[in-house]
């Protein structure tokens, strides 16, 4: 595990000395699918780099409804913990493993360390925190000036890719869109009348992509 940040090109570039030597300090971490890997309220006290799989954040209102915020996948760092790490507050999001997940952790210290001695991390830490802050910027807008019609329209196309099947449940769609399992029910039956989709349990089958594309690209 001592060249684990060969997955990691930016900090590959570190030479070895002193700052090098603090990334070999990283301890390996490993989840099982649908393991917790972080919740709302915990302390944080680590700073998180996947080398393998996939983790998904999400966050959950007081009205008990999800959304999901971004996913950590390979060579990729949390910025929630980033922003946890820096103002020494709990996490305010869940992370959850979605697939096998083999990463390593830097302590706190260590962390705190590389930021303030080494140009290249404070470099990669706040390149991942910058690309991942406009891609959270960009749901916010999205989640508020787009319909959710539009809204869903997209993400069945996204999860549908180059087949027509997509095995999610009316519920996992809600958490992907931040809406209510009811509403995300109520408008996949209305593509379903049009006959543009057509549901049944745990999966939906794309049948009329051309008119999700239309209504997708409609407040464009």
């Amino acid at each position: 595990m001592h060249n684990w940040f060969q997955n990691f090109p930016l900090l590959a570039r570190l030479d070895d000395g002193p700052e090098k030597n603090l990334l070999i300090t990283a301890r390996p971490i490993n989840w099982g699918s649908g393991e917790i890997v972080f919740h709302a309220g915990a302390p944080c006290h680590q700073y998180l780099l996947v080398l393998e799989g996939q983790i998904r954040v999400q966050q959950t209102s007081a009205a008990g409804r999800e959304i999901v915020l971004y996913r950590i996948g390979p060579g990729e760092s949390c910025i929630l913990t980033t922003a946890c790490l820096f103002s020494h507050r709990p996490y305010p999001a869940m992370g959850i493993s979605e697939s096998a997940v083999r990463a390593v952790s830097l302590s706190q210290s260590v962390f705190e360390r590389l930021v303030a001695q080494s140009g290249v991390f404070r470099e990669f830490v706040f390149n991942a925190y910058g690309n991942r802050l406009t891609d959270l910027l960009a749901l916010v807008e999205e989640v508020v000036f787009t319909r959710l019609d539009v809204r869903l329209a997209k993400k069945l196309l996204e999860l549908g890719g180059a087949t027509p099947i997509i095995h999610i449940t009316h519920q996992a769609l809600a958490t992907e869109l931040g809406s209510a399992r009811e509403v995300i029910s109520r408008a996949l039956k209305e593509f379903e009348i049009r006959g543009w989709i057509q549901r049944s349990t745990g999966q939906i089958q794309i049948i009329h992509p051309q008119a999700l594309r239309q209504l997708a690209h409609s407040e464009c």
